[in-house]
């Protein structure tokens, strides 16, 4: 595969072609052509044509992009970028952070892909224009449509482990969109029920996704909201005997995200932009378990997160020069309750803090070469002060082939949980940080194809863990590293009006380096002991070595369309703690098998207003999992096994 993208990049004749913009990377409107990190775009023409299930399901399709999933319909899933784990990877939802900021990492389910009009992924550190958070990379998900007239859309999306239950699991989803002089209302919502198929995933949900803009000659003012509820039973992995480790546990989850926008063209060449948010996350966790009494406790978990930003920047476009001055301001509040058995009392805890970052990036033509310098520098009420610098460079090696080289350094805040988390937190941790680099080859040499092969290497140091201190308390420090080497490339053609074939992948080697317990003994009688700890490096949990996908698409007769969708994830590895030979402690290693899952989806459109898509996802039937357990003992959490759906759609 390699020689024939090296083909399609420097052999094959250019035909020039219209620059797509993009505004992630460069966090306002630029070419594709002149950003010098990796970044994709995701346009819903082209991802609702594989019928996915979820946002997760759609972005596991592209390289370097890695998902940990649960499987069960509503829960959690996680995205990581070229080997950088999930709570550093930065996932905006039209711009605004959607970042836990107790656990650091982002639920791509609590987002309702029947809103999503584009997704932009930048596979790089951009701490340089977005702060903490974005060592792996950033997931811009934009849901924002300017409709030129009345549209109306309705989708009834069922799907089925079980042939005999067709609508196990269902989805409607309603959106209109209303343009109104200058003005454009947008509205999408969304009803999820799942009976689940194992024991205690039931899942319930909603989601009411609305824009405003108002748009005059030489201003703009935009409004957005975003409502997120769910329900669902957190069943655990699966134990020996195919139960349930948690067939008791539930949890409910609410969003709420508001958002207004003004933008004013001050000269011709100037422009000022101006964005207040407010983030209100919600999780309330019940959970049931046994003690060493063989007692059953019940604890209850309430956490209450308020996230307030205020962003504003100017850009001025002079000549061959664009330079963009911002400030981002947030403030963060947590309010925890825990009620347990085990306590007398409810155990309340309450954190904030406050963050300030000024930015300038500067895009420069020297010829025919783009130079991007940026750099930003945050200040944080309690972590104190971080810079992150960057360059990127771009220039055209031929008419149809263009290197791209870019470095930067990025960091990811510690988390509340870690600051603050009641008798363990550690206020003194230092930020995770780490430089990237990037060599990336991109070619659009005939009409409607793309090639791109990059080259990489990035390192995280200072990463934070949870070891015992002195005192035998367990305590979050700046103690791991990482590094990861790797490439990846692209390939993705339309032969004509009827095919299209897209081919990509990836190959890294990640390294760990994580103090680990080696020698645990403590004397209860004489109240001493001694506790081991040592460096160890292994490969890095959690990462395979090679991905790849693949997705062909027919166009038959009388517009019905037939696609094929491949994906191969090889292993991957983490660690347990044993001590059965204590107090000598060591590490066991356990593996998720390779697997390969095919989709396949006939789709056919009927009166130019209906249209029904019909197919199986995960043809083969084939058991895996994305997602680790607790323990070398159990089946880890299993993802369904072949899924049989029906989209209908009808629109005016």
């Amino acid at each position: 595969m390699i020689p024939l993208i090296f083909f399609f990049l420097v052999v094959v004749p250019p035909v020039y072609e219209v620059e797509e913009v993009v505004v992630t990377a460069t966090r306002y409107p630029a070419s594709l052509q002149d950003i010098a990190l990796a970044t994709l775009v995701i346009d819903r023409e082209e991802f609702m044509k594989l019928e996915p299930v979820s946002l997760s399901e759609l972005l596991q399709t592209y390289a370097s992009v890695n998902i940990k999933d649960y499987g069960n319909p509503g829960l959690v899933s996680s995205i990581s970028v070229r080997g950088i784990p999930s709570h550093s990877t930065l996932v905006l939802l039209n711009g605004i952070p959607l970042n836990s900021i107790t656990v650091g990492m982002a639920d791509l389910n609590a987002v309702d892909l029947n809103a999503v009009e584009r997704i932009e992924v930048v596979k790089g550190p951009v701490s340089s224009l977005y702060g903490g958070n974005a060592l792996g990379g950033v997931v811009n998900i934009i849901t924002a449509k300017e409709y030129q007239s009345p549209e109306a859309k309705l989708t009834f999306f069922p799907s089925t482990n079980e042939p005999g239950n067709p609508f196990q699991t269902t989805e409607l989803s309603a959106r209109a969109g209303l343009p109104l002089g200058r003005a454009c209302f947008d509205i999408t919502a969304t009803y999820c029920s799942s009976d689940g198929f194992r024991q205690n995933c039931d899942y319930r949900g909603g989601y009411v996704t609305g824009s405003f803009q108002y748009k005059k000659e030489h201003s703009e003012f935009n409004s957005g909201l975003f409502f997120n509820s769910k329900e669902y039973g957190v069943a655990g992995p699966m134990l020996a005997d195919s139960s349930s480790a948690s067939p008791l546990d539930r949890e409910k989850d609410r969003n709420l995200i508001g958002s207004l926008c003004f933008i004013q063209d001050l000269t011709g060449s100037l422009k000022w932009y101006n964005r207040l948010s407010a983030v209100q996350q919600r999780v309330y966790f019940h959970s049931v378990f046994i003690d060493w009494n063989g007692d059953t406790v019940m604890t209850d978990y309430d956490y209450l997160t308020h996230m307030l930003g205020f962003n504003t920047y100017m850009l001025l476009d002079a000549h061959n020069t664009e330079t963009v001055a911002g400030i981002d301001v947030h403030y963060d509040t947590l309010e925890t309750t825990e009620t347990s058995g085990l306590s007398q009392q409810d155990t309340v805890w309450r954190a904030a803090s406050f963050n300030i970052g000024f930015w300038l990036e500067l895009t420069q033509k020297i010829g025919d070469i783009t130079v991007t310098p940026s750099i930003r520098l945050d200040r944080n009420s309690k972590f104190g002060g971080f810079l992150s610098p960057a360059i990127g460079v771009v220039k055209p090696l031929l008419d149809n082939l263009w290197i791209k080289a870019s470095a930067g350094k990025a960091f990811r805040a510690p988390t509340f949980n870690d600051l603050f988390w009641p008798g363990s937190g550690n206020p003194e941790l230092r930020p995770e940080h780490g430089w990237a680099y990037e060599l990336r080859l991109e070619s659009a040499p005939v009409a409607n194809t793309f090639a791109a092969l990059s080259l990489f290497m990035r390192s995280v140091n200072d990463q934070i863990a949870w070891l015992p201190g002195e005192d035998n308390m367990w305590q979050p420090r700046n103690v791991n590293y990482i590094s990861v080497k790797g490439m990846d490339f692209e390939f993705r053609t339309q032969f004509n009006e009827f095919i299209r074939f897209g081919i990509e992948g990836s190959y890294l080697y990640a390294r760990q380096q994580n103090n680990e317990i080696v020698y645990d003994f403590y004397d209860w009688n004489a109240d001493t002991g001694r506790t081991v700890i040592e460096a160890v490096e292994r490969d890095a949990a959690f990462i395979p070595d090679y991905t790849a996908s693949a997705i062909l698409e027919f166009g038959l007769f009388h517009k019905t369309f037939l696609f094929i969708k491949g994906l191969f994830m090889d292993e991957r590895v983490n660690y347990y703690v044993n001590y059965e030979d204590a107090p000598v402690i060591s590490m066991d290693t356990k593996r998720l098998q390779p697997y390969t899952v095919f989709d396949v989806g006939l789709s056919k459109e009927f009166f130019s207003c209906v249209s029904i898509s019909c197919g199986v996802k995960n043809l083969l039937d084939r058991r895996y999992a994305l997602q680790f357990g607790n323990s070398m003992s159990d089946f880890d959490y299993p993802m369904p096994g072949r899924i049989f759906f029906c989209r209908v759609s009808m629109e005016h």
